[in-house]
Parts: structure tokens; sequence; C-alpha cells
């Protein structure tokens, strides 16, 4: 019924799936159960996992939301690649090599907060012309 939602949500759900395998990675491999153990590593991939799971809830809402109102696909596919690039971008710069504040992180969060001015506004537009 929403197949594009649909995609971006799968995309989605198996970044956040590899996310969730890479702090059990970690935790694993220094033979800690629960929190960070003080590893700057596990912080790292914690947040990078948080933060996904933050923010591609409400974006996949909007999305959503848009295309249940018959919204533009271009517009639907462009707001749904967006995301997952930038949370793609986002996580590397967390958990990759210099993951201290970097352009990927910047690129992720950029991206990221582009869709939700974007789709937050194209929805208020589809609502007020409702």
């Amino acid at each position: 019924m929403f197949p594009i939602t649909a995609l971006y949500a799968a995309l989605c759900g198996l970044l956040v799936l590899a996310l969730a395998f890479n702090v059990v990675r970690y935790r694993f491999g220094r033979g800690i159960s629960l929190g960070d153990g003080g590893d700057a590593r596990i912080t790292r991939a914690v947040r990078a996992h948080g933060n996904a799971v933050e923010y591609i809830p409400l974006a996949l809402i909007l999305i959503g939301l848009l295309e249940g109102n018959n919204a533009n696909a271009w517009a639907l596919h462009l707001y749904g690649a967006l995301l997952v690039l930038g949370r793609v971008a986002h996580a590397w710069g967390m958990t990759g090599p210099g993951s201290e504040v970097n352009n990927f992180r910047k690129l992720g969060i950029i991206a990221t907060w582009t869709v939700f001015l974007a789709a937050s506004v194209h929805l208020l537009v589809v609502a007020v012309a409702y």
C-alpha cells in the first residue's frame, strides 16, 4: 500500500540491524554486557545506533503520510534516498576511523535535517491544501 515508504523502511531497518550488530560485536569482543564500560568505541557504536533509532522513525512517518496523501513519487524517493544516505554517512562518521566530529557526521546531520525540513514543509502544504 505504501511501496515507496516500505522500500526506505526496509533499507533503514537493515541499517539499524547492522548498527545493533556493531554494538553487540564490540560488547562481546570486550566482555562488556551492559553500558560501555568506559570504552570509547562502544560509546560511539551505541550512540550511532541510538541516533539512527531516534531519527529514522519520524522521517519514515513523514514520508508515509506524504505517500498516503499522494505526494509526488520523485519527491518521496528523494526524501527516502537522502534519509538512507544521510543515516549511513552519519553512522560511518560515528563509528569509522577518526570518529570525532568529521565530514561524514556533518553530511549525515545535514541530510537528515534536510529531509525533516523538506518533508515537514511539504506535509504542511498538503495539509493546508486539504
